[in-house]
């Protein structure tokens, strides 16, 4: 069973998401919105630049909020078990750049490495999935890399069809895109 809980973001995750950035060996871990801090040149390490970006990720969703360009308004929820940051998704409103229509897509997610292999992910992409109806969202792209079979069973678990395996060729090589990308779409 799972003990898990999804929530919005919150400073108090501080200690636990940088161990978590420990594991991960990256600040680029997948769904948690860390891209968001590089653009505002905050350092998640210190826990005042990390309350910062925590009220940058309750601002994001906001119609009214404008993101620096190149970043989609997006709603970011988290993983928890008990004081313990597990993970998280982002569910981007739009696709506003060649990066995310032809890779990124609406959703991405992503799990400390562990806590992987617990159906945490699967909580995770079905919250975003809640949030985009919620938003009144029709269907979604979510992605993965060929070379991850456990994220394409996730995404189809949650009803992703897949439209196509692209070669990584086939993308523009400004995006870095090194290995084939399978794209989904989930009707909401």
């Amino acid at each position: 069973m799972i003990d898990a809980k999804l929530t919005r973001p919150s400073a108090n995750f501080h200690a636990s998401w940088v161990e978590s950035w420990n594991e991960w060996g990256t600040l680029n871990q997948d769904g948690s919105a860390a891209f968001v801090a590089a653009r505002y040149g905050l350092d998640l390490r210190d826990s005042s630049d990390f309350a910062e970006w925590v009220g940058l990720l309750h601002e994001l969703p906001k119609e009214s909020f404008q993101p620096p360009e190149g970043l989609a308004n997006q709603t970011t929820i988290w993983v928890v078990e008990g004081n313990a940051y597990m993970g998280a998704a982002s569910l981007r409103h739009s696709l506003v750049n060649d990066y995310l229509v032809e890779v990124g897509g609406n959703i991405g997610y992503g799990i400390r490495p562990s806590a992987r292999g617990r159906g945490l992910a699967k909580l995770a992409l079905k919250g975003a999935l809640q949030e985009g109806r919620v938003l009144g969202m029709e269907r979604v792209m979510v992605t993965c890399k060929q070379s991850n079979p456990a994220s394409a069973r996730t995404i189809e678990a949650c009803g992703g069809v897949l439209e196509v395996v692209r070669p990584a060729e086939t993308f523009a090589p400004d995006l870095g895109i090194t290995e084939p990308i399978r794209r989904y779409w989930i009707t909401l």
